[in-house]
């Protein structure tokens, strides 16, 4: 998550340094031909090229608002998270000290939830809806890792989670396909276990419901995650975009051949407006994956780490770890 008010203009020039230059070759290339090889038959009418580009417009508005929509979902999934966990904290430390479970066996559970938000950290992040392509490997991915040193791709989702859990679930987690959901189940087994031992089941209960919901929120994380942004609408938005920034310069040449002392505008306004086209695009493109370790992801290690340190403060340690703080603007 980009946390400056202003973009850095470095992030800017790390995604525009290769269009800007093709920009400008394609722009003079068309001003070369047309003003120095005299090929005066390539200028295009200005007013179908400039209907091409307002529909275009459209099309690429509505997709980088269907985008903003599944960033925007991602975030609420992972704030209902926050709060149930805050809850299942609140209700384990709670219970009265004849509820059949000691300090030891509460600390078990949370520090399984702890777990558990790690783990679905990791697992969404190494799991990308295209499976063709090599995680981590987006330009945005790259800034990331150059800017904050954090891929979560290369992590060791098991050496991560042998911090809050014992070797045995660690091996049990390693026989399963879906981390987090065994987990949960962990946490319904310990339960039931804690239920024959004399928890009351109107305890019980009530941590059996937030689990529940704990599995929905997961559910719906991955259902993001798991299902690409249509590509009906992201490839022909980029195409539709490619083609308006190819007929541009050509167009503009008809515009400004009025006056040869103006033509070599071409060029400038023709780089101005391609890159006014394919920062839209971007945009878009940035925000379709929440989970991609993007530069626009939602926060997730920032978020699990301030839940962990809440948990263990709760639980009465002294020593935690210190909150994720951005680095160059960037919160991960």
């Amino acid at each position: 998550m980009y946390v400056r008010r202003t973009i850095d203009p470095s992030v800017i020039w790390f995604f525009s340094k290769v269009p800007l230059l093709l920009f400008a070759l394609w722009s003079g290339v068309a001003f070369f031909l047309y003003s120095c090889l005299n090929l005066t038959s390539i200028a295009l009418p200005f007013l179908p090229v400039a209907t091409i580009g307002t529909a275009v417009a459209f099309y690429v508005g509505f997709k980088n608002n269907a985008s903003y929509e599944r960033l925007w979902e991602a975030r609420k999934i992972w704030a209902e998270i926050e709060h149930l966990t805050r809850l299942l904290t609140d209700i384990v430390l709670t219970l009265p000290d004849n509820a059949s479970i000691s300090k030891a066996e509460k600390a078990q559970i949370l520090y399984r939830q702890i777990a558990w938000l790690n783990a679905l950290r990791l697992t969404l992040r190494q799991t990308h809806p295209f499976h063709s392509e090599t995680i981590g490997n987006t330009d945005q991915a790259l800034l990331v890792d150059k800017k904050t040193g954090i891929n979560d791709t290369q992590s060791d989702i098991y050496k991560e989670l042998s911090s809050w859990i014992p070797h045995t679930e660690i091996e049990l987690l390693r026989r399963q396909p879906n981390i987090p959901s065994t987990l949960l189940r962990l946490q319904m087994q310990s339960l039931r276990e804690f239920e024959h031992s004399g928890l009351q089941e109107h305890h019980a209960g009530r941590i059996f419901d937030v689990i529940k919901e704990l599995g929905e929120q997961q559910s719906a994380a991955e259902r993001i995650n798991n299902f690409p942004f249509p590509r009906q609408y992201a490839h022909f938005s980029s195409l539709f975009v490619n083609i308006f920034i190819v007929l541009l310069p050509f167009s503009l040449l008809s515009e400004l051949k009025s006056d040869p002392r103006n033509l070599w505008l071409v060029v400038p306004f023709s780089v101005l407006i391609s890159w006014v086209f394919f920062t839209m695009e971007k945009v878009g493109d940035s925000s379709e994956n929440p989970f991609e370790n993007g530069i626009n992801d939602v926060p997730l290690s920032a978020i699990c780490r301030n839940l962990e340190i809440e948990i263990r403060l709760a639980l009465g340690e002294e020593e935690v770890p210190e909150p994720l703080t951005p680095k160059d603007h960037i919160l991960m």
